[in-house]
C-alpha cells in the first residue's frame, strides 16, 4: 500500500480570514480536503510544517522568462524550462508573457505556450498574457517599439484559436486608434483586458473602462506620469477601486515610496504583485542577450547595454513578497501573501479554482520559513520544487488508521 494523501501538519496557515497558527491541511487527489487543527494523517504521507507558513502557491501574471528561457523565443523546450525554475520560487501558476513580436513571430511564441500547457514540469500554466502588440509606442518600456501595430480583432482571434482557447490576459494602450472597440470585443470572447504601455489621459482611461477594461499593467511603468491637472492612466488606476492594478516587486522599477502611495490609494485585495521577469532570473552577472537585445545582468538588475535602460526584472515573485515584507511590516502577513496568489487569480477569473487555502480548491501550496523563503512547493499535491532543506520525504511509511 502506498499513501494517496499528503498532511501538512502544524503550519501557520493563510486562510481567507486571516493567518491561523498551528494547524492542518489535508491533501487528497489533487485538492485541498481539509484544513484544520488535529486532522487524520491515515493514508496520508506527513510533512511537519511546524514553524513553517503554509500559503497559497504563488501566482505570476505577468513573467516573460526565467533561467535564461524567455516566453517570446517561440521554442516549447525554453517555456518548460521557465515553467520548472518557478517552481522553485514558490509559483505553481503563471501567464507566460509575450511582449510586442512581428505576426509570424507573436505567431510561434503563442503556439509553443500552447503545445507546453498541461505537459509542464513545474509551475502550471494558466493561460497566456499578451503584452502588446497594441501598445503606445510613446511609452514602448523596453519594447519593440518597430512591432507595434493597431488593434486587429482578427488577428487576435487567429491567435486565440492557434492557442487552444489559452489567451486569458491582453494589454492594449486603450488611446490608440480602434482600441475601444476592440477592447468591446476582446471582452465579449471572455478574455480580461488591461491598459498599459499607455499615455491614455483621465477621460481616454474612464472610456476604456466602459469599454471593459479592468486591470491595469505595471502601476506606474511605461505610462503617462501624474499631474495635477490631468491624473490620466495612473491616477485613475490609483483612484478607482473597480480596476485591479500589477506592482513590480523587484525595488528597481518601483520605489518604496511608490509602493506605499499604490498601498494607501488601493485595496491590497486589488493590487497584484508581479515579477514582470525575464530570461535573466536565475542567471549570474554577465552579459546577455533578452528581446534580441544585448543586455547586462549587475547586482540584481538587468539593463540594455547600450543605454542603461531596464529590460525588465532579475526578481521571481518570492522575492517580491520578501521585499514588501520588508517594506510594510505592518500589512496582514495573509493580505500580503494573498496580493501575490488569490488577487492575481481573480484578475484573470481563477479564484474559484485556486489562489486561497479552502477545502475543494486545487492543491497548489507554498512552505515558507520565517523569512519568507521557498522550502517546498507543491502542485495539486505534488511536490513540484524543494530547496532540500530536509523537511520534506518522498516517500514515507504508511501511517496506521487513526493516526494523528
Amino acid at each position: 500500500m502506498t499513501p494517496h494523501g499528503l498532511l501538512i501538519r502544524g503550519g501557520d496557515v493563510v486562510t481567507p480570514q486571516g493567518l491561523q497558527r498551528g494547524i492542518d491541511v489535508r491533501l487528497d487527489d489533487g485538492s485541498i480536503s481539509r484544513v484544520g487543527p488535529g486532522l487524520s494523517s491515515a493514508d496520508a504521507r506527513v510533512i511537519e510544517a511546524r514553524g513553517l507558513v503554509v500559503a497559497p502557491g504563488l501566482i505570476d501574471i505577468h513573467v516573460h522568462g526565467a533561467g535564461g528561457a524567455m516566453c517570446e523565443s517561440g521554442d516549447a523546450t525554453q517555456v518548460e524550462t521557465i515553467s520548472a525554475t518557478l517552481a522553485r520560487c514558490g509559483v505553481t501558476g503563471f501567464l507566460p508573457t509575450i511582449a510586442t513580436l512581428p505576426p509570424e513571430a507573436l505567431r510561434r511564441a503563442v503556439r509553443a505556450v500552447a503545445d507546453t500547457a498541461g505537459h509542464e514540469s513545474g509551475a502550471r500554466i494558466l493561460g497566456i498574457h499578451l503584452e502588446g502588440p497594441y501598445l503606445n509606442p510613446h511609452c514602448a518600456g523596453a519594447q519593440s517599439v518597430a512591432a507595434m501595430r493597431p488593434p486587429s480583432i482578427e488577428e487576435f482571434d487567429a491567435l486565440y484559436e492557434l492557442s487552444g482557447g489559452l489567451i486569458r490576459l491582453v494589454t492594449v494602450a486603450p488611446e490608440i486608434d480602434g482600441c475601444l472597440p476592440f477592447i468591446r470585443a476582446v471582452r465579449a470572447r471572455g478574455v480580461i483586458v488591461a491598459a498599459g504601455h499607455s499615455n491614455a489621459t483621465q477621460a481616454e482611461m474612464e472610456m476604456a473602462i466602459a469599454a471593459g477594461v479592468t486591470h491595469v499593467t505595471h502601476l506606474f511603468n511605461a505610462m503617462r506620469p501624474l499631474h495635477h491637472r490631468e491624473p490620466g492612466i495612473l491616477g485613475v488606476a490609483l483612484a478607482n477601486d473597480r480596476l485591479s492594478a500589477e506592482l513590480i516587486g523587484d525595488g528597481q522599477h518601483v520605489s518604496e515610496a511608490a509602493v506605499d502611495i499604490a498601498l494607501r490609494c488601493k485595496p491590497a485585495a486589488n493590487l497584484v504583485l508581479v515579477s514582470d521577469a525575464v530570461g535573466a532570473l536565475g542567471c549570474p552577472d554577465g552579459d546577455c542577450e533578452l528581446f534580441g537585445v544585448q543586455c547586462r545582468i549587475t547586482a540584481g538588475t538587468v539593463r540594455f547595454k547600450s543605454t542603461g535602460q531596464l529590460a525588465g526584472s532579475c526578481m521571481a515573485l518570492d522575492g517580491a513578497v520578501r521585499n514588501l515584507r520588508r517594506w510594510r511590516p505592518q500589512l496582514a502577513l495573509h493580505d500580503l501573501l494573498h496580493m501575490a496568489s488569490w488577487a492575481p487569480a481573480k484578475v484573470v477569473g481563477l479564484d474559484r479554482q485556486r489562489g486561497s487555502i479552502e477545502p475543494g480548491k486545487e492543491a497548489d501550496l507554498v512552505l515558507l520559513n520565517s523569512g519568507l523563503e521557498v522550502d517546498l512547493t507543491f502542485s495539486r499535491g505534488v511536490c513540484v520544487g524543494t530547496t532540500g532543506r530536509g523537511v520534506y520525504e518522498p516517500a514515507p511509511a504508511l501511517n496506521k488508521a487513526g493516526d494523528k
